[in-house]
């Protein structure tokens, strides 16, 4: 009860300073948004139009019905990190199932790993980051040209792995269209105080007659990061203080480090109706695992050392990871290719994947794997008051883990999905309708014992298992546009997930997440009841978001710490019962005016979620409730920024879960564009990241109590287009 009403006063403050913020600032009544763009030689522009490349329809961003979140240009270059989940973490209903500060996920409303897709240009990444959070997301967010995030079920368009959302990371590695001026591109380098970093990325994309290339590239160093105290969040003894120092004292989180490169390669053939192009993108990353150690002699003798006496006094390798990725994609695109039918387009991904996990120096196990994605979408002329669209999309995996110590058996799994999406307006109404559904085999091929009994032995006489699912989701949207300026939004739907066949068949110790996984062969398919209301406003100087929504799901799958040890490594099984969710998001930006010493705007965020299963416990690995406010300033060549967020203890936690304190986060950034550039942009940029040096622990992460985020981090930085 206390938290709730400490969260309502937060709320309440941040509406009355967002509402009084004119009139405080206000010392001489501020000209009118025109008349400073006339004077100062601009043209006067409507709101600028965000077209979401993860819908079919290609529509703007307020004419989804879905809540819907698209980072690009300067707020995408502020936000950007070293992994997607962190560049993500600080919007409304977002968190980052982070490793360490190297490796995140993003976490959707709470719902994360096999439940959030990750995207690629409209297609899955590809990579095995849905296995476990120690495995990073195979994608660069510095070249991204676009980020979206679809919050809520997102199966019609995706499949069953995006029951809780989807995050697409657009970069046009397949050209779309020739540059205007033949030519253009961009490049960037930075360095950090915190971790050493030596980053540098680059771009171009250049045409001949009906032929356009992309290239580009990127180059990452960083050393052990530096951290406000301990790593240990809760020290079995007083070793963990001399060894970093204090709390409060700067140390270094021990095998933090990261180093990683990449790059694409492009070329498209554009005509008047037709595009086709085809890509290569590389990405090769070796980081450490921090807080994960594997004790030399491990396993050689089975797993009857229930807590892992017979290590004592041996010494501790560090554990490592080595990253290599290779995708091929294709595309062809027609612009009203046949009768009755205004868009049709083809892609195709092809990716190799493997994922090393070093014990020491000394290979302990490889993830292997190679899948083809083909995805068709047919959008034909209006009917009516109806557009829409229907697809269909083929997924075959093949994944494999080699190695003493492979949790996750060698398996196939093959998906077919047909879906459809309609689109009616009428009046003041928008209404959305679609199903999608799906026919997923999961097979093992080889299932794994380590002389562990699971109980199911009798379903898996013959050695491999194979179980076949039929997800079927089917939703409906409605946006009423109340005034000009402002709508409701209304979405339910019926959404269903298959089981993975890491959540049937695991079964081992996995060295770099410090876990014993034990998955259950007779899962049933996850079921999910979801309802949202909001009410968006998108004004001239007033921007706002304020949306509520519930969760109601019948046989969630989720990770159970059963409070067991196997090898010293608490067990973990996938288990399954109804739970429930509950939570609001709220965001806000106001522009307050043009003033003498400068352009100023003010904006607030608010986020809560809460997860219950139906016997009663908490929902593992919840987010916090937090709250956040901000400022932005444009003057001339210089551009400043300067947010605050707070985030609550998270207490409400699952059966042998730690509870995870709050802590106050304080972002700055300072922007001086160089004035000398005429056919080119150039910037000097300084970050100032954590500037309060909080301990900063990510509830969401199996790896919170062993690393905390970075600590105090400046970062100086060059980049430039043109």
């Amino acid at each position: 009860m206390h938290t709730c009403k400490t969260n309502a006063r937060w709320l309440l403050s941040a509406i009355v300073l967002l509402y009084a913020a004119p009139v405080l600032a206000q010392t001489n009544p501020p000209e009118s948004h025109e008349e400073h763009l006339e004077r100062d030689g601009h043209e006067t522009h409507d709101i600028e139009e965000i077209i979401v490349r993860a819908t079919p329809l290609d529509r703007d961003l307020l004419e989804i019905s879905q809540s819907a979140t698209v980072l690009s240009g300067e707020e995408l270059r502020r936000q950007v990190s070293n992994n997607i989940g962190d560049t993500l973490a600080r919007q409304a209903g977002l968190a980052n199932a982070s490793f360490g500060q190297n490796v995140g996920r993003p976490v959707i409303r709470g719902f994360q790993g096999q439940r959030v897709g990750m995207l690629l240009n409209n297609m899955s990444a590809n990579d095995a980051s849905a296995v476990s959070q120690d495995h990073a997301v195979s994608i660069e967010p510095f070249l991204a040209d676009q980020v979206e995030v679809l919050r809520g079920p997102a199966t019609l368009l995706y499949g069953s792995g995006s029951i809780g959302g989807v995050v697409n990371i657009v970069s046009y590695t397949i050209p779309q269209d020739i540059p205007e001026n033949g030519v253009e591109g961009r490049a960037m380098g930075q360095v950090d105080s915190a971790a050493n970093q030596r980053f540098a990325a680059g771009r171009i994309d250049f045409g001949v007659s009906s032929f356009a290339f992309h290239a580009d590239g990127f180059y990452r160093r960083t050393d052990d990061y530096e951290i406000p105290g301990r790593a240990e969040l809760y020290p079995e003894d007083d070793d963990e203080h001399e060894e970093h120092g204090e709390e409060g004292e700067p140390g270094v989180l021990e095998n933090s480090f990261l180093d990683n490169d990449g790059g694409s390669l492009g070329a498209s053939w554009i005509g008047e109706r037709w595009r086709a192009g085809v890509s290569w993108t590389t990405y090769d990353s070796n980081y450490g695992i921090p807080g994960a150690h594997h004790h030399e002699g491990d396993h050689e003798d089975g797993y009857d050392d229930e807590h892992g006496d017979e290590h004592e006094g041996e010494e501790e390798e560090l554990v490592t990871i080595g990253l290599e990725s290779d995708r091929w994609d294709a595309e062809l695109v027609g612009t009203n290719p046949f009768g009755g039918f205004e868009q049709l387009k083809f892609r195709y991904a092809n990716t190799d994947y493997t994922h090393t996990e070093f014990e020491g120096d000394e290979i302990g196990t490889v993830f292997d794997s190679e899948t083809d994605d083909f995805r068709a979408e047919l959008r034909h002329n209006p009917w009516g008051r109806f557009s829409g669209a229907f697809g269909l999309q083929y997924t075959d995996v093949d994944f494999s883990a080699e190695g003493d110590e492979a949790f996750v058996p060698p398996s196939n799994t093959q998906t077919w999905g047909l879906f459809w999406i309609e689109s009616l307006e009428f009046d003041q109404w928008q209404i959305d309708l679609g199903f999608r559904y799906e026919d997923v085999d999961v097979t093992a091929l080889e299932l794994l014992d380590h002389g562990h009994d699971d109980g199911h032995d009798d379903e898996h006489e013959e050695g491999s298992a194979k179980r076949n699912f039929n997800p079927f989701s089917i939703s409906a949207g409605t946006i009423w546009h109340v005034t000009e300026t402002g709508h409701l939004t209304f979405n339910l739907s019926r959404a269903e997930r298959a089981p993975t066949a890491q959540e049937l068949y695991s079964l081992g110790p996995h060295i770099a997440s410090q876990t014993f996984e034990i998955g259950d062969p007779l899962l049933d398919k996850e079921r999910n009841l979801h309802l949202e209301a909001g009410y968006r406003i998108h004004g001239e100087r007033l921007s706002a978001s304020f949306i509520l929504y519930a969760d109601w799901f019948d046989d969630f799958i989720y990770q159970q710490n059963t409070g067991g040890e196997e090898d010293g490594l608490p067990v973990r099984q996938w288990s399954q019962q109804d739970a429930d969710f509950v939570g609001a998001e709220v965001e806000v930006r106001y522009d307050l005016g043009h003033y003498d010493s400068g352009h100023w705007w003010v904006f607030g965020l608010f986020d809560t979620v809460d997860g219950d299963l139906d016997d009663g416990q908490n929902v593992p690995l919840m987010p916090p409730t937090r709250f956040g406010l901000g400022l932005d300033w444009h003057y001339g060549n210089w551009t400043a920024n300067v947010t605050w967020i707070h985030a609550g203890d998270q207490d409400d936690v699952a059966d042998y879960e730690t509870p995870t304190p709050g802590y106050e986060l304080l972002n700055a950034d300072l922007t001086w564009e160089l004035p000398w550039a005429e056919r080119s942009t150039w910037e000097l940029f300084l970050r100032g990241r954590n500037l309060l040096d909080e301990d900063i622990r990510n509830s969401t992460s199996y790896l919170k109590d062993q690393a905390p985020q970075i600590g105090r981090n400046f970062v100086f930085g060059v980049r430039g287009q043109f």
